[in-house]
């Protein structure tokens, strides 16, 4: 097959996109396909100008300089060449593909449901209303779409006024780097970068500064438990520095001088975080997926996470669920409820542990590299062989 993977542009690819393009790219290569990556390239924003004038440029860049691009490049590609949008989030490029075989990736809906005052959390401008409505009219004009989860999956017949000819879903693949090690070696690790002794385990978390993550409520939950046990485990927060918001809560802790962020940490480190790790703590609002709870999973760390779709999709039957947080005002009930399930987990016998870990790594072969690159592939023959209908 010829395969034109269609992205964003090369400022904008997040970590979590980027590694979706590559992983696409590589597995497809890997099976002997033709794959090319194709984005907008930033050439009136590619300069020293305020914000605000950059951020129009951009738009130039992306929506109309990039399609008149495409135009001309895909007219020497055969009729049988399949593009894919990697994210619906580039659904508003869907007039280019009229005619054409394609596929659309559905993520998550969390910035489109945010534009319609679903999510009181996270307002929305009203230039991003807008923007977020062009979107959704692009990707609505398709008719194949793939959803890493059936939460998406849902979502997105929720969002379409018609059934579409195809709507998968396969799941997101976790790396193979991320596989059982030992948690001696890596709390040696862990201690030598943070220059603290952490023999006895800790408490983790991994994620961004957006909303969804509860970051803040990862804090709050933390305060709770040590405001009730013996233990001083500390905790460590890998992902993002930390923004205004979480700082404030940070330095309001009582226990402040036990919480770690780990900031800009590279593949090797983070897994070395998983493996050490005595529990890791995910109470995430919403997620298109969830990529944490499967790499802790596949390399053996127990996981604590929130009890709503899609993170008890992904965490299956191998999980420790505990109730959503919504609202700020019951952020301290939240956590002090959460924290006697995080103690239990704590005080699991070495059996009980044992018995958690190994259903978490029979539960993270479901989101193998191999397995999910031969689902994605089964589908684009389909779209290419003229099977969708």
């Amino acid at each position: 097959m010829k395969i034109i993977l269609l992205i964003h542009h090369e400022n904008s690819l997040g970590y979590s996109m980027l590694r979706y393009a590559n992983f696409l790219n590589q597995g497809m290569l890997k099976r002997g396909h033709d794959v090319e990556i194709w984005g907008p390239k930033l050439y009136l924003s590619n300069h020293n100008l305020p914000d605000g004038l950059k951020k129009w440029l951009r738009y130039i860049d992306q929506f109309v300089i990039f399609p008149l691009w495409f135009k001309i490049k895909s007219k020497d590609l055969p009729s049988s060449t399949l593009y894919v949008l990697i994210d619906q989030a580039l659904g508003i490029w869907m007039p280019l593909l009229k005619n054409k075989r394609h596929v659309v990736h559905c993520h998550d809906f969390i910035a489109l449901k945010s534009a319609l005052d679903r999510i009181n959390e996270n307002p929305t401008s009203w230039t991003g209303k807008i923007y977020q409505k062009l979107i959704l009219k692009g990707f609505s004009k398709s008719n194949c779409f793939i959803s890493i989860s059936k939460n998406t999956q849902e979502e997105l017949i929720q969002f379409l006024n018609k059934k579409p000819a195809l709507h998968a879903q396969v799941y997101n693949a976790i790396d193979p780097l991320f596989i059982p090690g030992s948690s001696d070696v890596a709390r040696n690790a862990i201690g030598k970068y943070l220059e603290l002794d952490v023999k006895n385990g800790y408490i983790l978390h991994v994620g961004g500064n957006t909303f969804y993550k509860n970051r803040v409520g990862v804090v709050e939950l933390y305060n709770s438990w040590r405001n009730m046990t013996k233990s001083k485990l500390p905790l460590l927060m890998v992902g993002s520095a930390p923004d205004a918001n979480l700082i404030e809560h940070f330095e309001a802790s009582p226990f402040q001088k036990d919480i770690y962020f780990l900031v800009k940490v590279d593949d090797m480190l983070l897994l070395k975080a998983y493996q050490g790790a005595s529990v890791f703590v995910f109470p995430s609002l919403t997620e298109g997926f969830g990529f944490p709870i499967a790499e802790a999973m596949a390399v053996g760390c127990p996981v604590m996470t929130t009890d709503e779709a899609p993170m008890n999709e992904v965490g299956g039957t191998a999980a420790v669920y505990i109730r959503s947080c919504q609202n700020k005002e019951g952020v301290g009930a939240w956590a002090k409820e959460s924290a006697k399930v995080l103690e239990k987990v704590l005080q699991l016998t070495e059996e009980e542990r044992a018995n958690m870990v190994l259903k978490g790594l029979a539960n993270a072969q479901r989101f193998g590299e191999d397995r999910i690159s031969d689902e994605v592939e089964r589908i684009y023959k389909k779209i290419v062989a003229n099977e969708v209908h």
